[in-house]
């Protein structure tokens, strides 16, 4: 448990690193070609190191061809939702409504009967942490919304979109975790999920760039290889760090340990001039850092009295 909560650590503090620098960059480039940067070459890499080393992968990737295709339309959907978003709005802010909806949502479906992760036996305590971190998340958003953030030149329908974007991601890339973990269980490694997960996000950003589908007519690729280089220390490692981590743990404790990310973000946008540190954001990631953890407290006793 200790190894898987140390890997996904590694995400935790990349990723902040990651948001604030693309945040930035999305501001100059275009955005599908930084995305198809981004994603093919953590495919590549990936799938050059199955095709060397671990071929019998393949097999088992036909296998799970069902869970493939689920996690490719979900990885699609969050990850584009979550890098347009951080386009439109500062990325401690789009972080904590990210991971902040993804448990809300999975508990919300465990209560309808779907039940996407175990047995659905929720308690009243865990409903009313949940409910505090969904009202953490109502203020943020209302800061947003009334231009307290530290991203205050948006317009209102652009904090709107950025909002839904954020949350949207949130959704699907809980829903998706879970689906990786059934790869898991039927013989895909960690290696293997990164290698095919992005195919889909990459067929989509590759056909919109060459058809010039972008907000800008011309891509200046030589502009593009600091992303790559970027893509390859703060999305590669930290993925396939992530990935091990959600094989080895429950995706409720890959959540909990993920809830750091916010306030390492807003330390990071320390770093960007384009931001002011607004104390409405920070004051509402302290809220929820809180909750998340208490929520966790709280599990871990409930699960483990001892």
């Amino acid at each position: 448990m200790n190894s898987a909560i140390a890997l996904v650590l590694v995400f935790v503090f990349a990723s902040a690193l990651r948001d604030v620098y693309l945040g930035e960059i999305f501001q100059r480039l275009e955005f599908f070609a930084v995305v198809l940067t981004a994603f093919s070459l953590t495919t590549v890499i990936f799938m050059g190191y199955l095709l060397v080393r671990r071929r019998r992968q393949f097999t088992a990737m036909r296998a799970a061809w069902r869970e493939i295709v689920v996690t490719n339309i979900g990885t699609a959907m969050a990850w584009l939702s979550y890098f347009f978003a951080l386009k439109l709005l500062e990325p401690a802010v789009v972080n904590m409504l990210h991971i902040g909806i993804g448990p809300i949502a999975l508990i919300t479906l465990n209560l309808a009967g779907i039940h996407i992760s175990g047995p659905a036996v929720v308690r009243k305590s865990e409903l009313v942490v949940q409910g505090g971190i969904l009202l953490s998340l109502a203020a943020l958003s209302t800061i947003v919304l009334l231009q307290l953030s530290g991203l205050s030149d948006r317009s209102p329908s652009q904090n709107l979109l950025g909002i839904v974007l954020a949350l949207a991601s949130g959704v699907f890339i809980a829903l998706t975790t879970d689906v990786t973990k059934r790869l898991n269980g039927k013989g895909v490694v960690a290696e293997g999920v990164l290698a095919v997960r992005f195919l889909g996000i990459v067929l989509v950003a590759a056909l919109l760039v060459g058809l010039g589908g972008g907000e800008k007519s011309a891509i200046e690729f030589e502009a593009l290889w600091p992303v790559a280089a970027a893509s390859l220390l703060f999305m590669v490692v930290p993925l396939y760090a992530l990935q091990l981590g959600v094989a080895r743990t429950s995706t409720i404790s890959v959540w909990i340990v993920i809830s750091l990310t916010p306030a390492c973000i807003f330390a990071a946008q320390l770093f960007d001039g384009r931001l002011t540190q607004s104390p409405f954001t920070l004051a509402c990631i302290i809220a929820y850092s809180v909750l998340a953890l208490g929520s966790n407290l709280l599990r871990k006793f409930e699960t483990h009295p001892a």
